[in-house]
């Protein structure tokens, strides 16, 4: 046997692959939904009325138990179905705690 066949067999294992990342998951505090004040949902408003295609943004949204922040480039902004999206996910506006502009590079 050659010693890379023979190194080959030490290499660790992953049988249950993903089960690390579900253990972590689980791990972590779940945060209730905020309570959204009026002036803050007008700010919201006005921010997602902004947003164009291509634009960098920071996001602050709640997804499932605990919030987020994700930061990228939108890819759509749907007015009429309220969600965004951005890297891929698409955020309803009612989960948006933040929202904040990036400059371009």
């Amino acid at each position: 046997m050659s010693d890379i066949k023979r190194a080959c067999q030490f290499l660790p294992f992953d049988g249950l692959s993903g089960y690390g990342t579900l253990l972590a998951e689980t791990g972590r505090e779940k945060e209730e939904k905020r309570q959204i004040s009026e002036d803050r949902a007008a700010v919201l408003d006005q921010m997602t009325g902004l947003l164009k295609k291509k634009d960098r943004v920071e996001v602050v949204f709640y997804d499932r138990d605990c919030y987020r922040r994700i930061e990228g480039t939108v890819e759509m902004v749907d007015r009429i179905g309220r969600k965004l999206c951005l890297e891929g996910r698409k955020i309803a506006f009612e989960d948006v705690w933040e929202i904040h502009r990036k400059k371009r590079q």
